[in-house]
């Protein structure tokens, strides 16, 4: 057996995790201990998913593990660097190194004004945050400073991914302020949907059944000391188009358009650096996902 430590798993990843293992029977030999303060209620018993009560910062002790999903996300860079370093000093402990995955976010990238999908080859530069809004800015320096903090803890001999996360849909978002857990929203309400982006602004979403499976894969297949990729769907959709997918399935509502600039921001990854190294495709499509989503 295979244990997979996943911590700071009371949002999108931990629900994911365990709305995935509550229905699929794969990964019998893989163990998933989740530490979060809180605890999903709508988790079934699952023989193979244990769940760790408690803040982080109380942990004594790490559970013996050979992978690790870091998720960990505050509000200040100085509450990131306070909790890797106690992170740090508790997977020294450990009487073997486990595989981590950090997920940062592809907001490192900065605004993205052509209609050309993102590579690992970008330049990264706080230059590209300008036009980026201040949480977006903030969350550039927070996702960067860790980046450099666990490639220092890949020269300890640790073997790193990073992963730059790009958008997501499914239901462990459903609740969360993501455009298309928002527009689900407002047309299970009949309400209008809102968007507040200019009309050229374009996403690509994963779902996460698909997330979650990558994730498991890449664990057993990664062998590098440290090494990033993109991480998300390479399919683009505007957030219009997607709107209207949505609205589609309720039939009513309308959608407005709050800003009609013509400045193009794509926000869409390629991931052919990804796919190639661990054999990944994505199963669900976006319609799919959207249905799956609703019906939850």
């Amino acid at each position: 057996m295979k244990n997979l430590l996943i911590i700071g798993g009371s949002k999108f990843a931990g629900k994911s995790f365990v709305n995935y293992f509550n229905v699929e029977k794969k990964y019998k030999d893989l163990n998933i201990i989740i530490i979060s303060r809180k605890k999903n209620k709508n988790i079934k018993k699952i023989k193979n998913i244990k769940f760790i009560k408690k803040d982080f910062k109380n942990i004594r002790y790490l559970p013996e593990c050979d992978f690790i999903f870091y998720c960990l996300r505050t509000s200040s860079l100085r509450s990131d660097t306070r909790l890797f370093k106690l992170f740090a000093k508790k997977i020294i402990k450990l009487k073997k190194k486990p595989k981590i995955i950090f997920t940062s976010s592809g907001v490192l990238y900065g605004l993205n004004n052509k209609k050309i999908k993102i590579t690992e080859r970008n330049k990264i530069s706080i230059k590209n945050t300008k036009q980026l809004e201040n949480y977006k800015k903030r969350w550039f320096r927070q996702k960067l400073n860790l980046e450099n903090l666990f490639y220092s803890l890949s020269k300890k001999k640790f073997k790193i991914v990073v992963l730059r996360m790009f958008s997501f849909i499914g239901p462990s978002l459903l609740g969360q302020n993501y455009a298309s857990s928002d527009f689900i929203k407002s047309s299970k309400q009949k309400k209008n949907i809102i968007i507040n982006g200019p009309v050229n602004t374009y996403r690509s979403y994963l779902y996460e059944k698909d997330f979650v499976e990558w994730i498991i894969k890449i664990f057993y297949k990664f062998d590098n000391s440290y090494e990033i990729f993109n991480f998300g769907s390479d399919k683009p959709i505007t957030l219009y188009n997607l709107a209207n997918k949505i609205r589609n399935y309720f039939k009513s509502n309308d959608i407005i358009l709050l800003n009609n600039s013509k400045k193009v921001d794509y926000y869409v990854p390629s991931i052919d650096k990804l796919k190639k190294k661990f054999k990944l495709k994505i199963n669900v499509n976006l319609n799919k996902a959207i249905l799956k989503s609703i019906i939850k």
